[in-house]
């Protein structure tokens, strides 16, 4: 092969591989103005000039082109290429020299206007629902007595589908006033299914008395009711009626209405216990020892008087003077207690001056506690009653609000704080908030209760912020009660609901946190079931504290406990009040103890260890001082020979016959009193203690209709006579064990 044909075809091949990268580059590179058109019209397909590729025509550069050819550095760095003088790039580079040696044209630089776009719209906030609003019921005591009459017409009429669904609305219609009882209801039930019982319809009976019960868990006898019909339908089930029965005591002792009759008829069985131990230690300690005052009072009279006329005589100055100078009791067991005194021991005397003492202040403290035990149209009833909110109420609260507008009547913290309870319950909230306004400007400390209350007001009212900062105080007043926290937690929830998602967080947080610490003050919040949304009433989803017993009106009746305090002072003190009534009674306890120590010097006689004869040292000059027995005895056993054998054994079967005497009078009368043959054996304190619980469980027996009336009759007789009765018969047979033993020894 020819070399020149080869030598041409390798020079060909490089003038390729030298032309290639400059195109692909030149292809790359835009021009400038197509840049500046680029930005100055965006939507427009950018171009590319390649200077190999233009005709001489075509390569002809604007001013405004020339110059934002000068101004580019991707220009410059394109000259600077050893590539640019290059075959037809040698003669652009040429064009352009001349170009620039041209006088530079004076033309301002042309500006870019950048196109901003606006900034986006902000994204419109988010609307949300408000909660649904707090209901205030408004609930009459009509509605009450229209769904009552509803059940008793479907019991009537044997529809007892109509009558179930009235037990329930007067169940929900209790719970939408939050009244805490319907007694008068309950007790209509109770005879209901006291007929029920009567007709052999055991499960009905049971069943309207549970309803009872749930509409007055704090009636007592809805309770014992209840208890009665568990144990005659399943007497095995002692769970069941025992229950109930604990539940009834817990009830009659929180309540004033129940708790303060039954103190009265206790402490009265007690006072009457008090004057039957004191008369039977009295009188068996006379009856012991009266022979002895009969035997030294017939040495007052001449030897001529009759041992008959003597006593008959000082059993009229003994017995006869009182009575007819109507001293009382007390004063005629002073008597009998001074004449034997000298025959009695220490220990007895002590025993029986003290239960003369304890006898003269029975009438004072009667009278304490008819005072005190005072509940039955007080005011403080009727603030009660208000507070149960139940039927019949709002005549109770006509009564307190006349009381309120009376200008000349002192109105209590107690009556103002009840009726605005009263008033909120019933749906009337700018009445009640009237009156928490007027109660709270009457109490001297911020009251927990009562600002709670009131901030339940606001907050249906929708007064959330004065509503929170009133639970606020209210918790600082009372950190221990659980309703404000549990309350502002609904407050911090309904926050939520309308607070912008920045705040959402944080008032969930508190709602949580109040809703926790109301939890650990009331653990039983653990279980609270918040009411469905449609029907958030307010006596259902909020707390609200109840008056408490301390904050009552006091209920003492001065004028009641003078006049039962006079009553008794004239009948067993003869008259008087005060100190001159039981003073004189005292003094005469304190003599009769101080009596004994002078029988020595009195020469009074004393009893023979032997035969019981009088060891008087008037009728024998030879006896000593000290001496035990009688002049008899001392010769029949203490003298040798002195008397003869058939003597002695007449004298030794005397004194047989007086212990048996002895024995049996003991017997007969620990038959009837318990503890009244200790007394006669001489056995004062235990006897003294046997006699006054007897004569207590006998009293409650015989006092069993009690001295004031509880609401609602009276409680069952079983109740009352059972702890007696268990009280009475062991008593009284442990007692006559014990003396039969004694004498047998």
């Amino acid at each position: 092969m020819p070399r020149l044909p080869l030598l041409r075809l390798l020079s060909l091949m490089m003038c390729l591989a030298v032309w290639m990268p400059a195109r692909q580059a030149h292809a790359q590179k835009p021009r400038p103005s197509a840049q500046k058109s680029q930005r100055q019209a965006p939507a427009e397909k950018p171009g590319y000039d390649d200077p190999s590729m233009l005709e001489p025509s075509e390569m002809t550069v604007e001013p405004s082109d020339e110059m934002s050819s000068d101004d580019s550095p991707e220009e410059e760095s394109e000259e600077d290429s050893p590539r640019a003088g290059r075959g037809k790039n040698r003669k652009g580079q040429k064009g352009r020299d001349e170009e620039e040696a041209a006088p530079p044209v004076d033309e301002k630089p042309a500006t870019l206007t950048v196109e901003t776009k606006p900034p986006p719209p902000a994204p419109a906030p988010v609307v949300r629902p408000p909660p649904p609003p707090i209901l205030a019921p408004r609930v009459t005591d009509a509605d009450l007595q229209a769904a009552w009459d509803k059940w008793r017409k479907a019991v009537a009429a044997l529809d007892m589908e109509t009558a179930r669904k009235a037990q329930q609305e007067l169940v929900s219609l209790k719970d939408d006033v939050a009244a805490l009882d319907m007694e008068s209801l309950s007790i209509g039930f109770i005879r209901a299914a006291e007929g029920r019982r009567k007709a052999n319809d055991g499960a009905g009976a049971l069943q309207l008395l549970q309803h009872a019960v749930s509409l007055s868990p704090n009636l007592p006898y809805a309770r014992l009711a209840l208890a009665e019909a568990h144990a005659r339908r399943s007497p095995g089930d002692v769970g069941a009626y025992s229950q109930e029965l604990k539940a009834a005591l817990m009830v009659m002792l929180k309540d004033p209405r129940y708790r303060r009759p039954a103190l009265a008829d206790l402490g009265a069985v007690f006072l009457v216990a008090v004057l039957a131990t004191a008369a039977v230690v009295v009188g068996v300690l006379f009856l012991r020892r009266a022979r002895f005052f009969f035997h030294d009072f017939h040495h007052l009279f001449p030897r001529a008087a009759a041992r008959w006329q003597s006593a008959a005589l000082a059993v009229l100055l003994l017995l006869g003077t009182p009575v007819a100078l109507r001293l009382g009791l007390v004063p005629v067991l002073l008597i009998l207690l001074l004449s034997v005194s000298f025959y009695l021991s220490k220990l007895e005397r002590a025993v029986g001056a003290v239960l003369l003492v304890a006898a003269a202040f029975v009438p004072f403290a009667a009278g304490k506690i008819a005072q005190t035990s005072a509940f039955a149209g007080t005011v403080a009833e009727d603030v009660y009653m208000l507070e149960r909110g139940g039927l019949s109420a709002e005549v109770v609260a006509d009564r307190v609000r006349a009381r309120s507008e009376d200008k000349e009547y002192k109105i209590e913290f107690a009556e103002l704080f009840a009726l605005g309870r009263f008033e909120a319950r019933r749906g009337r909230l700018d009445e009640a908030i009237a009156h928490y306004k007027a109660a709270s400007a009457m109490s001297s400390a911020p009251h927990a209760a009562l600002l709670t209350n009131w901030a339940n007001a606001l907050l249906v009212k929708g007064e959330t912020d004065e509503a929170a900062r009133k639970y606020a105080e209210a918790s600082a007043a009372d950190p221990g009660l659980a309703a404000p926290a549990f309350n502002l937690a609904e407050v911090y929830r309904r926050r939520a609901a309308v607070a912008p998602d920045s705040e959402i967080g944080s008032e969930n947080q508190k709602a949580r946190d109040a809703l926790q610490a109301a939890q650990r003050l009331d653990s039983s919040l653990l279980m609270w079931q918040r009411p469905p949304e449609d029907r958030l009433l307010m006596n259902r989803l909020l707390l609200a504290p109840v008056l408490v017993e301390a904050d009552l009106p006091p209920t003492d009746d001065p004028e009641a406990g003078a006049r039962v305090e006079a009553q008794l002072s004239r009948r067993l003190l003869g008259g008087g009040s005060g100190l001159t009534a039981w003073g004189l009674p005292v003094l005469g306890a304190l003599l009769a103890f101080g009596l004994g120590f002078a029988g020595q010097s009195m020469k009074a006689s004393r009893e023979c260890e032997k035969c019981g004869r009088p060891v008087c040292r008037r009728c024998d000059k030879e006896l000593g001082v000290a001496s035990k027995m009688c002049a008899q005895c001392v010769n029949a056993f203490s003298r040798k020979g002195a008397v003869e054998a058939r003597v002695r054994a007449r004298k030794q079967i005397e004194i047989e016959r007086h212990r048996q005497w002895e024995s049996g009078v003991s017997y007969a009368v620990g038959a009837l009193v318990s503890g009244a043959g200790h007394l006669f054996q001489g056995l004062p304190v235990r006897g003294t203690l046997y006699a006054f619980f007897f004569l207590f469980a006998v009293s409650g027996v015989l006092l069993r209709s009690g001295v004031l009336r509880a609401p609602y009759g009276e409680a069952p007789l079983y109740l009352k006579l059972a702890p007696l009765l268990l009280l009475l018969i062991p008593l009284h047979l442990l007692t006559l064990r014990g003396l039969y033993r004694r004498q047998n020894e």
